[in-house]
């Protein structure tokens, strides 16, 4: 009998309580997926790499690069990677407010750039483009923008770039979006538009490393539903990490509740209804 098709044992309490605190060792993410979901993702490695036991699967984990490019692997089945188009609406709209304002201030010689943290399949950067792409054309098309996007699942990322969805992915995109920011490629799937995929780029990262990220001053950063995998602590050290990098008068834009116990001297909570959000103050 093959290990796909042999029943693997189940995961026990130890080895479980060891693969998360390896996971928050390694990755520094916390998963609060039932456990059965859990030890499902974690077999599926096991058939991938021909073990039989998940002793044999956690011995693997040492310092080694080989390592490395396992729990990468493992994170990427354990993240949820469900997004959709145009999900957050208010906040999508208090974007458009904001850029509008940008547009009064006299200083707009650097561009516009934006960056979504925990950018999944790319859904919610490009989302965020359209927005952008629609304000700054019909008030100043010359001005340059571009997005960046960032998620620690590399097959989140190769999806992004490839700007490519289903039909049922974009149900909830407005119907003036699709018709100017997306083609049809056949009767199932539609593709960003060339002009706008070009000026959004996608990375692999993780948040828990974003000191060491190489980009900065950003107008606007969105990051929703994405500390969740992360302790409280890290939580708050990495929302004063996404202030540094923005722009004087840049817009942060998070979760619902992930602000709490959060405050920081430079910025000031926005007044969007249903939206949690902050400008930074000018110097």
């Amino acid at each position: 009998m093959t290990l796909a098709a042999r029943q693997l044992p189940h995961l026990n309490g130890r080895q479980f309580q060891l693969l998360m605190q390896q996971l928050q060792r390694h990755a520094g993410i916390r998963i609060e997926s039932p456990q059965g979901v859990i030890e499902g993702c974690v077999g599926e490695r096991l058939r991938a790499l021909g073990l039989a036991s998940y002793d044999d699967y956690l011995a693997l984990f040492d310092d080694s690069i080989c390592a490395r490019a396992e729990w990468l692997a493992l994170v990427d089945l354990l993240t949820v990677k469900e997004t959709r188009f145009f999900r957050q609406g208010a906040a999508l709209d208090a974007v458009a407010d904001y850029i509008d304002q940008w547009l009064q201030r006299e200083d707009t010689g650097n561009g516009f750039s934006f960056w979504s943290a925990g950018c999944s399949a790319g859904q919610e950067l490009y989302s965020i483009a359209m927005v952008v792409e629609q304000r700054l054309k019909g008030r100043e098309p010359w001005l340059e923008w571009h997005g960046i996007g960032t998620d620690i699942s590399f097959g989140a990322i190769t999806q992004a770039q490839l700007g490519q969805y289903r039909e049922s992915a974009i149900a909830h995109l407005p119907a003036p979006f699709r018709r100017d920011c997306l083609r049809r490629i056949d009767s199932q799937t539609w593709a960003i538009d060339d002009e706008i995929r070009a000026r959004c780029h996608f990375f692999h990262s993780n948040l828990l490393h974003v000191n060491d990220a190489p980009f900065a001053d950003f107008n606007l950063v969105f990051c929703q539903n994405v500390l969740i995998y992360f302790e409280r602590d890290t939580q708050l050290w990495i929302i004063n990490q996404l202030c540094d990098r923005l722009r004087n008068g840049g817009l942060l834009v998070l979760g619902a509740g992930e602000d709490m116990g959060w405050k920081h001297p430079r910025m000031q909570r926005a007044a969007w209804p249903g939206v949690t959000a902050y400008k930074k103050r000018e110097v």
